[in-house]
């Protein structure tokens, strides 16, 4: 029985378990620097005399050209935040799969481990009747 519990032990990838826990920590980080690096653009104040169209008109194409590259550089940073939450979801649906064989190990270690007291306390209790 003890060698089917230390070949049930090996099957674990412990080494694939462990190194779960800092990717986890680094893909967090990861995206916590990426959130918190974006600000919040600066509005131009409001202009008190009218501009003539000449200068308004490339400014407005200039501000158009500059909402299309933050709107892109968005895109990128949400691709960027599904595929690590894709990468997270994955490692922690294999940390839950290696802590449930890890809880269904300890609750048959509980057994044996109650089967052998309730062995030893008859053996007590046969040496003390006798």
């Amino acid at each position: 029985m003890a060698g089917r519990w230390i070949a049930a032990f090996r099957h674990v990838r412990w080494n694939s378990a462990l190194s779960l826990a800092p990717a986890l920590v680094e893909k967090g980080k990861q995206v916590w620097e990426k959130v918190a690096s974006r600000r919040p653009a600066i509005s131009a104040p409001a202009p008190q005399e009218p501009i003539p169209a000449e200068i308004r008109l490339p400014a407005l194409e200039r501000r158009v050209g500059e909402l299309e590259e933050e709107a892109q550089a968005s895109f990128e940073v949400t691709s960027s935040i599904a595929q690590q939450h894709s990468q997270l979801a994955e490692q922690h649906a294999e940390l839950v799969q290696v802590a449930e064989v890890l809880l269904q190990r300890t609750r048959s270690l509980l057994w044996v481990c109650a089967v052998l007291a309730a062995a030893v306390l008859g053996l007590f209790i046969a040496l003390l009747i006798r």
